[in-house]
């Protein structure tokens, strides 16, 4: 499976798309980054947690540990995106973005790298191996 099979997939909490047929935007950007072979940490039951109470700054939190922000985009870059419920994530994927769009079920689309307004852009730091 490559990230052009995710396009069209499902918006599920909690689902990682190698075992269900959605995922969220965790588990998007943790596919493409290991597809491109870049290490990344095990989701925690805690961040779960905090998502159902509509807690999203974990995403702000665990990316600020994980990575280092930068300008350059490029393969490895995850977006930090802002809404008006809160934060999410997108991942950088053939000169666009992969995230979650749709009205009513929300679904992985690829957009240009124009499209997407992000409050941030982080990649790995050099010398971290698996923290996001």
């Amino acid at each position: 499976m490559t990230p052009f099979d995710l396009i069209g997939r499902p918006y599920r909490l909690g689902a990682d798309f190698i075992k269900h047929e959605g995922g969220d935007c965790l588990a998007l950007a943790r596919f493409v980054l290991i597809y491109y072979g870049i290490n990344t940490p095990e989701p925690e039951r805690d961040w779960y947690r905090r998502l159902r109470r509509g807690d999203t700054s974990v995403f702000k939190e665990e990316l600020e540990r994980w990575g280092q922000q930068t300008t350059r985009l490029d393969c490895g870059v995850v977006a930090l995106c802002r809404s008006e419920n809160g934060y999410g994530m997108a991942v950088y994927f053939e000169n666009g973005w992969l995230n979650f769009q749709g009205f009513g079920e929300s679904v992985v689309r690829w957009s240009p790298t124009e499209h997407l307004q992000a409050c941030g852009y982080y990649c790995q730091r050099k010398s971290n191996s698996a923290r996001p």
